[in-house]
């Protein structure tokens, strides 16, 4: 992955630190960044890796909560058909869970696996 995301205090402090990687990647590395790169301010946050990224919190992006939603209900399917066990479901999830686990979850966690009126 070559990919990255640096967080600083100030815009200033952003070129400064910008400058200072373009020049050791060339310097050094004899590589470029490409014109994809850009500074953001915090509040407006980024995408990255799946993830949205603010000043305060780290979340998943809708699309990463739609497709463990429908792979949560298509489990949950498969369970109550007798198809697979809640041992391997809990196998199928585990990776998706361990990338969840870093950002604010809470809620979805508890929408999609504890909330009584979920089971229906």
């Amino acid at each position: 992955m070559d990919d990255s995301v640096l967080m600083v205090s100030s815009k200033e402090k952003a070129k400064y630190c910008l400058e200072k990687i373009k020049n050791f990647l060339f310097l050094k590395l004899g590589l470029c960044l490409n014109k994809k790169t850009q500074i953001f301010k915090s509040k407006q946050g980024i995408n990255f890796c799946g993830y949205k990224i603010n000043e305060n919190r780290l979340k998943l992006r809708d699309k990463g909560k739609r497709k463990l939603k429908k792979k949560v209900k298509k489990l949950k399917s498969l369970i109550k058909e007798g198809k697979i066990s809640s041992v391997e479901a809990k196998r199928f999830l585990s990776g998706h869970m361990g990338y969840i686990k870093i950002a604010d979850t809470w809620t979805l966690e508890n929408k999609l696996f504890y909330r009584e009126d979920n089971k229906k």
